[in-house]
C-alpha cells in the first residue's frame, strides 16, 4: 500500500478519480499547503502530489511555499517524494523536482502505470535517505575517532577530524585545500598502501607516522583517497627501550659465570656466552653458527638420539629431583659434565623455535687426572647413614654414567648397583647365575680402579644386580632381589629393576643406582625413593 497525498489544482480530479479505484493506494486529498502540511505531520506519506506553480502568475507565493515544504522535507529527513503535476491537452505532466518527467494520459488504459511512478519516486527517496543516513554515519564516526584523519582528493588536503587538529597542532580551516606535501613527508611504502612517514606539526616537531591510505596511488598525485595516521613515537620508543634491554641482558648473558647456551630447532648454536667458551676451552672464539654435536662425544649406537632431542628430554623433565648432567668434549678433546636446566619455546602453532640452556660445569678431577662427574653439593645427604665411602659411591656413579652413556657394543644397556649394607642385601637376594667375582683377590674387586670399573661394562649385560660394598669391593654380580616390591611407590614409567630397587632399599641401609636402559638416564634410590636422576 502506497500513502498518496493530493493537492487539489487543476488536473487534481482527473488524477482523483483514476486513483480512487485502485486498491495498492491510500489518497489523502487536501485543498492547500497548509491543510497538506497538517495531514503529512498526522501520517506518514509516502508521494506528494502537488500542482505545479503557474509561470504565467507573477505572485510566486505558490512556488516559494512549495519549495521551502520540499527543503523542510528534507532536512527533517522524511522519505517522502514531492512531485508536481500539470494537465496539458487532456494528459497529466508529472515532474519529479530531483529526477525528471514522466507523461501519463488518463484517457489511456495504461495510466494505471502511474501507481509504478509513483511507488519509484517514494522508493527513491528511501533510497537517498538511506545513503543520507549511512554517510551521516560513517562522518560522526570518524569526526568522534580518535584516530587522526586526513581525506583528500587531486593531492590536497579537504577535510580532517578534531584528532588530527590534536595531532598537528593545525585547526580545520588550516587544512582546507592545503598540499598533503605540506604536512606529510612520505618515507616507504608496502604492499597493502601502508606508508611509514613524517606528520610535519605547528610546532615544527616531525612527529613518525605510519598511514591507512583508503586507496591506491594515481599517479603523481592523490585523487579521492583517505588517510589514517598512526603516531608512532610511543612504538619507537618502546622498540628502541625494548632494543637497550636486549643489549643489556646480552651484556649480562655474556658476563654470567653461568654457561648460557641458545639453540635453533635444529640445534644449531645461536649464542654462547664466555663462560660457556672458556669452559669448553674455545675463549676468544665465537660458536654461533657451529652445531652443538662439536660439544658432544660420537655415540656409538647406529641410529643415535638426536643431540636436539637430548636437551628437548631436559627441557620436558617433570621430575623436580632430576639433575641433568650431559657429557661433553672439550676443544682439546677432554671430558667435562655440565648439569643442564633448559627451556624449550615454541610458536602458536606447536612448532619448536629454540632452546635456552642453562649450564654448571659439574666436572672434578681425580688425583689420576681423571675427570668425573662432581657429587658434592648433593652426595652426603645420599649416603649419610650409611657405611658407603664418598670415594666409593662417586667410582659406581661415573660407571653408570658411562653405561648410561656408552651402552655396550653399540647397544642400549640397563643394569642396578646396591651399594653399602652388604650382608643384609646378600640376605635378601639370591644368585641367578654363577657369581664371576667370587674367589679373586680383593685388591681385584675394588670399584675405585679404573680397569674394574672397565670390567663392569662387560658384567652389566648380565641379568640381576651389582652389589658393593661401602668400602667399594664388588661382592656379586647377577644377584635376583627377594624382597616383594608390590609396595614400593615410584613415578609411572619405572619398571621392575626400579621397583625391585626401591623395595630392598627400604629393609636395608643400601644405596640402589639404576641404569634405565630406555632413555639412559641414572636414577639414585634410598629408603624406597628416587632421590636424583642423572640423565
Amino acid at each position: 500500500m502506497i500513502r498518496v497525498l493530493l493537492l487539489k489544482g487543476n488536473g487534481s480530479e482527473l488524477i482523483r478519480s483514476s486513483l480512487s479505484g485502485q486498491m495498492e493506494v491510500d489518497l489523502f486529498v487536501a485543498a492547500d499547503l497548509e491543510s497538506a502540511y497538517q495531514i503529512v505531520q498526522k501520517k506518514p506519506i509516502h508521494t506528494i502530489l502537488a500542482p505545479a506553480p503557474d509561470p504565467n502568475v507573477s505572485d510566486s507565493t505558490y512556488a516559494t511555499a512549495l519549495i521551502q515544504w520540499q527543503h523542510d522535507i528534507r532536512s527533517r529527513g522524511m522519505t517522502t517524494a514531492l512531485l508536481t503535476y500539470t494537465l496539458s491537452g487532456g494528459s497529466v505532466l508529472l515532474t519529479d523536482t530531483s529526477a525528471g518527467i514522466s507523461l501519463c494520459d488518463p484517457a489511456d488504459p495504461s495510466f494505471r502505470s502511474i501507481i509504478s511512478i509513483l511507488r519509484q519516486a517514494a522508493n527513491k527517496c528511501l533510497l537517498e535517505r538511506s545513503f543520507r543516513d549511512e554517510y551521516d554515519l560513517q562522518r560522526r564516526t570518524i569526526m568522534a575517532m580518535p584516530i587522526p584523519y586526513l581525506r583528500v582528493v587531486s593531492g590536497s588536503i579537504i577535510g580532517i577530524n578534531p584528532a588530527m587538529e590534536s595531532l598537528s597542532g593545525y585547526l580545520a580551516e588550516e587544512f582546507e585545500q592545503r598540499p598533503l606535501t605540506d604536512i606529510i613527508i612520505m618515507e616507504t611504502q608496502s604492499e597493502d598502501a601502508v606508508y611509514h612517514a613524517c606528520l610535519s606539526c605547528r610546532n615544527a616537531e616531525q612527529i613518525p607516522v605510519r598511514i591507512h591510505q583508503g586507496q591506491e596511488l594515481s599517479g603523481d598525485g592523490l585523487a579521492a583517497s583517505v588517510f589514517f595516521i598512526e603516531d608512532r613515537r610511543e612504538i619507537l620508543e618502546l622498540h628502541a627501550k625494548i632494543k637497550e634491554t636486549q643489549r643489556l641482558c646480552q651484556e649480562k648473558l655474556w658476563l654470567s659465570e653461568t654457561m648460557v647456551l641458545k639453540l635453533s630447532p635444529d640445534g644449531t648454536i645461536i649464542f654462547a656466552n664466555n663462560a660457556t667458551l672458556t669452559c669448553f676451552g674455545y675463549a676468544g672464539q665465537d660458536l654461533a653458527g657451529c652445531h652443538i654435536s662439536l660439544l658432544l662425544p660420537p655415540v656409538p649406537d647406529p641410529e643415535p638420539v638426536s643431540s636436539v632431542s637430548l636437551f628437548l628430554g631436559v627441557a620436558n623433565e617433570s621430575e623436580p629431583t632430576a639433575i641433568h648432567i650431559m657429557e661433553h668434549l672439550r676443544s682439546d678433546g677432554g671430558k667435562i659434565y655440565v648439569a643442564w636446566t633448559t627451556r624449550a619455546y615454541y610458536a602458536a602453532s606447536g612448532d619448536l623455535t629454540g632452546l635456552l640452556c642453562i649450564g654448571t660445569d659439574m666436572t672434578e678431577h681425580t688425583p689420576e687426572g681423571e675427570g668425573r662427574i662432581s657429587t658434592r653439593i648433593w652426595r652426603d645427604k645420599v649416603i649419610e647413614g650409611t657405611d658407603i665411602l664418598p670415594e666409593v659411591f662417586d667410582a659406581i656413579l661415573q660407571a653408570c654414567v658411562e653405561i648410561a652413556r656408552e651402552g655396550r657394543e653399540g647397544k642400549p644397556v640397563g643394569t642396578a648397583f646396591l651399594v653399602g649394607d652388604r650382608d643384609a642385601v646378600m640376605d635378601r637376594s639370591r644368585q641367578l647365575i654363577l657369581n664371576p667375582f667370587y674367589g679373586h683377590p680383593a685388591d681385584m674387586r675394588m670399584v675405585i680402579r679404573k680397569d674394574v670399573r672397565e670390567m663392569l661394562k662387560e658384567y652389566a649385560l648380565l641379568d640381576g644386580a651389582f652389589v658393593v660394598t661401602g668400602d667399594g669391593m664388588l661382592e656379586a654380580a647377577g644377584r635376583y632381589i627377594t624382597v616383594d616390591s608390590s609396595s614400593s611407590s615410584l613415578p609411572k614409567g619405572m619398571g621392575t629393576r626400579h621397583s625391585s630397587t626401591a623395595a630392598i632399599t627400604s629393609v636395608t641401609r643400601t644405596v640402589g643406582l639404576v641404569v634405565s636402559e630406555s632413555g639412559g638416564r641414572v636414577s639414585v634410590i634410598k629408603d624406597g625413593k628416587i632421590v636424583k636422576v642423572i640423565g
